[in-house]
């Protein structure tokens, strides 16, 4: 699962028109509304791609709608790109077309950079906040190229006499993308910390694996001060708009039983692995007893985890059917 808006553009139309195909135009109303309906058509392409990137692991599907935004992208800056002034005014056509040519270097080069991480991303927990950053910072890009274009077209409203505003669709769609954008920052914050957690675990689970006295302690030891971390920015970490919290619960749970584990059964662990040669009936009957609770209790919190992370998804994030 890949999560990132990458989108940010104005979308304001005059009430109770319609764009045209055309691309001379006698009425500003009519050139506005051009280049929101090219806006339109890339915001409905984007939602496509970020829609398939919550809800599915298929990368190949992935990549289709992520090609369809790139055709998408071209096809619209070059209509933006032949569009004439407007009596003079060429700052709303040029801001426009910048903005088209900013999403369409975010989304064939940047992106590619976003892609080339994935392949890595889970080798470290600094590998993967990297690869959000990369996300986050074309997401910028993006936010500040939308800005501009809706400056220019505040301008050209000014200077022509108009009155902006949002269609019903507009609206929505625009609602719509910053619940997004809302739920993209959140989700990571909340990942990033289970994801501390599950790679310093699978360095615990080999030396346990290995009865690894030494290597053990020095696991459990970076396992106690990633979930105590992990614990830390869960708590401190408000619900989502103030009411969903099952997806921080889930996460700090999870977080919360590694807390206790390494400050009591793993350190019993621990002992029972330094002198693992030398142990009683009752010392197995203990080890075994720890590990079943490890991996009883363990297993149960991942479970949680992931379903409310679903959820969290699945509840926030449209799906468009293929």
């Amino acid at each position: 699962m890949r999560l990132s808006t990458l989108f940010t553009a104005a979308f304001l139309l005059l009430a109770g028109t319609t764009a045209t195909a055309q691309t001379k135009f006698t009425e500003p109303v009519e050139y506005n509304n051009f280049i929101v309906a090219e806006q339109q058509v890339m915001m409905q392409k984007c939602l496509r791609y970020i829609s398939k990137s919550a809800h599915s692991e298929n990368e190949k599907k992935i990549a289709a709608r992520l090609q369809d935004v790139i055709t998408q992208n071209k096809l619209s800056l070059a209509k933006i790109s032949h569009l004439p002034a407007f009596k003079g005014n060429t700052d709303f056509r040029d801001k426009a077309k910048a903005s088209f040519q900013q999403m369409l270097s975010v989304y064939s080069l940047d992106y590619k950079k976003v892609n080339a991480l994935a392949a890595g991303r889970t080798q470290s927990l600094e590998a993967m906040q990297q690869y959000f950053d990369i996300m986050e910072q074309a997401e910028a890009k993006l936010e500040a190229a939308g800005d501009s274009v809706e400056a220019a077209q505040q301008r050209f409203a000014r200077q022509f006499g108009l009155t902006m505003q949002e269609t019903p669709a507009s609206r929505k769609m625009g609602e719509t993308m910053r619940q997004i954008s809302e739920v993209s920052a959140y989700h990571h914050k909340v990942y990033l910390t289970t994801f501390r957690l599950e790679k310093v675990n699978a360095a615990f689970s080999a030396a346990l694996s290995k009865q690894d006295a030494v290597a053990f302690e020095a696991a459990r030891t970076q396992l106690e001060a990633a979930a105590e971390t992990s614990a830390a920015e869960l708590a401190a970490l408000p619900a989502f708009r103030g009411k969903q919290n099952q997806y921080r619960d889930a996460a700090k749970n999870l977080a919360n039983f590694y807390v206790v584990e390494c400050g009591n059964d793993f350190r019993k662990l621990q002992e029972l692995l330094v002198r693992k040669d030398q142990l009683t009936r009752a010392d197995v009957e203990d080890y075994n007893r720890y590990i079943k609770t490890l991996n009883t209790q363990g297993q149960k919190f991942n479970e949680a985890y992931n379903k409310a992370s679903t959820a969290f998804l699945d509840s926030n994030v449209p799906v468009f059917n293929d």
